[in-house]
């Protein structure tokens, strides 16, 4: 007897066996071809869902405040504070030289530019309409002459400066700087721009405990 296979087939068997042979043996027949026709188990796969893991939306909140805190010691306000700071002078600003200017002026005496001394904190008015507070710098030491060394950020850099508050106009004294330019020069500037630091110093505070 030829296998049975598929369905159609197995139909076609059945329907034989019942018309040609006895009820008994074409009910088993019936039987036969049922079992070879029914339908081949389907295979199940069972699929894991992904594990999905809780991600960080961008840096901690401690990466973010040393973030913050590094972006704000490289500005000129930052230079300043930071040195204050360490001296424990504790206090917050805004992040401008407007702000410090106000604070220390509320809280510590301003002194004339002819004796400052080391730690003492300048200001400077660039000309650009922020008035006393424009600029700021950290004297590191005083030259035999008079001459400030300051500490400044300017421009994307920390940078050693110099000004003395009695040659404000004047660059140089043969190969020694005296003034450093605060300033570029531009075509359009009016003849009463300033450009040395010289120039735009405008106050020296003393921040002390």
């Amino acid at each position: 007897m030829k296998k049975v296979g598929a369905c159609p087939t197995c139909s076609i068997i059945a329907s034989m066996a019942l018309r040609d042979l006895g009820k008994a043996f074409s009910i088993g027949l019936f039987f036969v071809a049922a079992s070879g026709c029914a339908t081949i188990p389907t295979e199940t796969w069972q699929v894991q869902p992904p594990v999905v893991r809780a991600s960080s939306n961008g840096p901690s909140l401690s990466a973010r405040r040393r973030r913050a805190s590094l972006e704000h010691s490289n500005t000129a306000v930052g230079v300043v504070e930071r040195s204050l700071h360490e001296r424990g002078i504790r206090f917050g600003t805004d992040g401008t030289p407007g702000s410090l200017y106000q604070f220390l002026h509320s809280q510590y005496p301003e002194i004339p530019a002819s004796e400052a001394r080391a730690g003492d904190v300048l200001f400077f008015d660039l000309g650009e309409g922020s008035g006393c507070g424009g600029h700021t710098g950290l004297v590191d030491l005083v030259d035999g002459g008079g001459r400030l060394v300051f500490r400044e950020w300017r421009d994307g850099s920390a940078r050693r400066s110099y000004v003395a508050p009695s040659q404000p106009h004047t660059r140089r004294d043969g190969a020694l700087v005296l003034n450093t330019f605060l300033r570029a020069k531009l075509p359009d500037d009016p003849p009463s721009t300033h450009y040395f630091a010289g120039e735009m110093l405008c106050s020296v505070v003393r921040p002390q405990l």
